[in-house]
């Protein structure tokens, strides 16, 4: 993994973050989402990614999320977009069930770049056993990160989410729990072997999401990283 810390930190960015944020608001970040579906101009994705690669010197992940869950609009082509700017890319995401999946997989076999094979649940957080039958849905599908993000309702919703986290902490995984009482899994699941914790900066990509300054805050103070 290119990440010079654990956790690694992701910041979530549209195409007029780009365009506008120096690079000293990024500052903490290990990694740079570009959602491609809140993109105000589709048709500029390239020259935001060539952008981004300058302005910011950090690894980028493509994500191009479907409506289904949580993307900001319906894109037609998605697998045009990610061939497009798979050169310029280290990750991307798809999700595990979308029929873009198993073609993504073969798009970038034989490249370098890792595939984050994802699932969210923006009403709650499923059964132990769902959990494991979605990551390995996304193992089987030839993912190298499985990532699962599901809404908190309650304390025991945390805790499932962590023993999946210990589960597989060797095995890829990033696992985030959404809304307000999943914040603490932003935090506590990135010791226990997620991969990647997501943070913001002008506004959240999903519930629950922790601004970036606060973040490596937090992490300074735990003593996980020094920057």
């Amino acid at each position: 993994m290119p990440f010079k810390n654990k956790p690694a930190i992701a910041v979530v960015l549209s195409d007029e973050d780009v365009f506008s944020l120096p690079k000293a608001k990024l500052k903490g970040a290990d990694l740079i989402e570009l959602r491609v579906d809140m993109f105000r101009e589709i048709e500029k994705v390239r020259e935001v990614f060539t952008v981004a690669i300058k302005k910011y010197g950090l690894p980028i992940l493509c994500t191009v999320r479907a409506t289904q869950e949580g993307g900001e609009k319906k894109i037609i082509n998605r697998l045009a977009i990610y061939e497009s700017v798979l050169p310029l890319c280290s990750f991307f995401d798809i999700e595990i069930f979308s029929k873009e999946a198993k073609p993504l997989r073969q798009l970038t076999k034989g490249s370098k770049l890792k595939l984050i094979g994802s699932y969210h649940n923006f009403k709650e957080t499923p059964t132990t056993e769902e959990l494991e039958r979605i990551f390995e849905k996304g193992r089987n599908l030839g993912f190298d990160i499985v990532k699962i993000a599901t809404m908190v309702n309650a304390m025991e919703d945390l805790e499932r989410l962590l023993q999946l986290t210990i589960r597989h902490r060797d095995n890829g995984i990033i696992v985030i729990g959404m809304g307000n009482k999943g914040i603490p899994s932003r935090v506590i699941n990135p010791i226990f072997g997620s991969l990647v914790t997501y943070a913001s900066l002008n506004r959240a990509s999903a519930p629950g999401q922790i601004a970036l300054r606060d973040l490596v805050r937090i992490f300074n103070l735990m003593g996980l990283r020094d920057d």
